[in-house]
């Protein structure tokens, strides 16, 4: 039976960003790899498809959101990889004027294609969701659970992994499966702070791959984020002697209950 790594992620981008070079390694190892899509990927600039970084330009959530999972899937299928979307809404979205908040009020409805799932900061407080990613994850029959830092500067990263951690929590069955957070942030060369991490991955064979599933989220791979993407690996490999690595932490629950 082939062996399940399950990448939860924020963002369309963060489990290639983050463990892409993993992913290829355990991909070619045999496994079989799942990415947990949590948010609908409705906010942020598009760089249009010629590649021009100066172009880019806000769209409304359902064109954002349609890009970034079109590029998602893509990125997947270079691993043999299955996608599952949870939909839950990003911090805010564009209405084609300006930028509008969502929360427990938001300033206005939200759009068609975006209702019917709360913000996902909101949802990772409340038991109907965490029990909604547990059940998914006891699905999936994870050997191995990889997710976002609960330490980041990005709130919905923190959420997503509040959300994977409570739902260990709340169905003990699922820690036969380690989880692991991959490193912070990927808006410096190192990261925010390392905390500590004890799996530090050799994807020297694999780093190329790594860069093939970051490319496919051409929408927001600037040129700099190739550049960070490469100066991390790089500078992780050379803590383990190797040419490019990536970081984990695993959760300890015998600390945590």
């Amino acid at each position: 039976m082939k062996k399940v790594l399950v990448a939860v992620a924020a963002h369309a981008d963060d489990a290639e960003l983050n463990a892409g070079g993993f992913m290829a390694k355990w991909a070619a190892d045999g496994g079989q790899v799942h990415v947990v899509m949590t948010t609908n990927n409705c906010s942020g600039f598009l760089i249009p498809e010629n590649g021009d970084e100066g172009a880019k330009r806000r769209f409304g959530p359902a064109e954002t959101s349609r890009v970034r999972n079109r590029e998602q899937e893509a990125a997947a299928a270079r691993v043999g990889a299955k996608v599952h979307y949870l939909g839950y809404n990003q911090r805010h979205y564009w209405n084609g004027e300006r930028e509008i908040s969502i929360g427990y009020e938001p300033a206005e409805p939200a759009p068609e294609g975006i209702a019917g799932h709360p913000e996902i900061l909101i949802a990772s407080t409340e038991p109907e969701h965490v029990g909604r990613m547990a059940g998914l994850l006891e699905s999936l029959q994870p050997d191995l659970v990889l997710t976002q830092p609960p330490l980041d500067i990005d709130p919905e990263h923190h959420a997503v992994a509040a959300l994977v951690w409570q739902a260990f929590r709340l169905r003990p069955s699922l820690r036969r499966a380690p989880l692991r957070f991959w490193s912070p942030s990927t808006g410096s060369p190192g990261g925010m702070i390392d905390p500590g991490y004890d799996m530090i991955e050799d994807i020297s064979g694999f780093f190329e791959t790594k860069l093939t599933l970051c490319n496919c989220h051409a929408s927001q791979m600037t040129a700099r984020r190739r550049e960070i993407v490469a100066n991390r690996a790089a500078a992780w490999g050379r803590r383990i002697g190797v040419r490019y690595a990536e970081p984990f932490r695993t959760a300890h629950w015998d600390e945590a209950l």
